[in-house]
């Protein structure tokens, strides 16, 4: 028999020890740092909680992170019906997400899949060595929210929450009064770090401004715990070889994915 419910945050707790944080960086951000604004459809059979389903509205799209909790085969329709009517999403909105192999052929075998999908790396720090010392950047603080918020949003960083400004730390380099480069973390614990909206003004790249804010941001990062992971784009090559050349490697292959929660082809 399957049924699905909201999950209750007891039941949302229960989840962690499941939990690969490296394989699963994303769905372990919505079980911590989201756990209090995200929503989670979760789908039972015969009373075992089999997948879940979270959605996040704090983005300037429709955000899930999706995740199997065995093994078995999951009733797929079933769980985009009922997610779709409980947060009273369009069908036709475009969602995303970022997934494995094995289920984005889930996702594409039920025809959700909108455009291309994009290969996205996690990768980790691992030689601390390969860092640089630099201090060129600095705090952001409350006063230059406004100013960083519009610099991510003109270097298109769709994954920002107003929330890692203000709750994590924010690195910014200026020039007068102008930024031309600024990074922070998507997750900010003990348990892990994860850095994030790593930008730099376009007639500002090449001359080693990221590469010195990414070292400030993993060495601020290494200071409260030892796994301090990145995301990126594969086909953005420069970023991955900066990376790398600063000691990080790739641990996870991943699809970054725009999604419908349609049931015309289902």
């Amino acid at each position: 028999m399957v049924s699905h419910q909201l999950l209750t945050h007891d039941t949302i707790l229960e989840l962690l020890p499941h939990i690969n944080t490296e394989q699963n960086l994303l769905f372990y951000s919505y079980l911590t740092q989201r756990k209090d604004k995200a929503q989670y459809v979760g789908q039972f059979t015969n009373s075992q909680l089999t997948a879940v389903l979270a959605y996040f509205s704090e983005l300037s799209f429709p955000a899930f992170s999706f995740f199997r909790v065995e093994d078995r085969d999951i009733f797929f329709p079933e769980l985009i019906a009922f997610t779709r009517e409980t947060i009273q999403l369009d069908e036709s909105a475009v969602c995303g997400t970022i997934l494995c192999q094995q289920d984005l052929e889930l996702f594409q075998s039920f025809g959700l899949i909108k455009g291309i999908p994009q290969r996205f790396l996690t990768m980790k720090h691992q030689d601390e060595s390969k860092l640089l010392e630099s201090n060129i950047a600095k705090r952001i603080n409350e006063n230059d929210y406004s100013k960083v918020i519009d610099f991510l949003h003109s270097g298109e960083m769709r994954f920002f929450t107003r929330s890692e400004l203000v709750d994590y730390p924010f690195l910014g380099i200026k020039e007068s009064e102008d930024f031309i480069a600024v990074g922070g973390y998507h997750f900010y614990d003990s348990q892990l770090v994860e850095l994030g909206n790593i930008v730099t003004r376009l007639d500002y790249r090449g001359r080693g401004l990221a590469k010195r804010l990414t070292s400030e941001l993993t060495h601020l990062g290494k200071k409260l715990s030892p796994d301090v992971y990145l995301g990126v784009l594969a086909n953005n090559l420069p970023a991955v070889r900066l990376y790398e050349g600063l000691g990080y490697q790739t641990t996870t292959e991943l699809s970054i994915v725009n999604f419908t929660l349609s049931t015309t082809k289902i």
